[in-house]
């Protein structure tokens, strides 16, 4: 990582955790708390939107993978599609709060989201939202 992220990490993830709390708690839609999450990400003047470089960077494209699951586009779940976007905001987040903070936990964090939703199936015959590489 490069020092500038380094010296974010602390605030990401202490912003990050602001968010995924509301998401398990319920109170609030959790397409809408991911949105703003994604908001709080680039705002200007805040310590992390310094942050774009390595893994740290990957986390607002993430979050806007998840979010636009409600979309219907590539994905269409009929009746099911806001269900399946909020049980896969949950589980990201509950996997966010209880992953291992260690040196490498954001890393296998994304690693382990971009796999999961490139393998949602899409309206496009089952094919996957994106390449797992991209």
């Amino acid at each position: 990582m490069t020092d500038t992220v380094s010296a974010s990490l602390p605030a990401v993830i202490e912003l990050v955790d602001e968010y995924m709390y509301r998401v398990l708690k319920g109170a609030d839609d959790s397409v809408l708390v991911i949105g703003e999450l994604m908001g709080a990400l680039t705002e200007p003047n805040a310590e992390v939107s310094e942050v774009s470089e390595g893994s740290v960077g990957k986390l607002y494209p993430l979050f806007g993978d998840l979010s636009d699951i409600v979309d219907g586009f590539p994905f269409d779940y009929a009746d099911g599609t806001q269900m399946i976007a909020q049980r896969e905001i949950r589980d990201a987040a509950w996997d966010w709060l209880t992953t291992a903070r260690n040196t490498d936990w954001l890393t296998i964090y994304i690693d382990r989201w971009t796999e999961r939703i490139a393998a949602l199936p899409t309206i496009e015959e089952g094919r996957p939202f994106r390449g797992i590489a991209g």
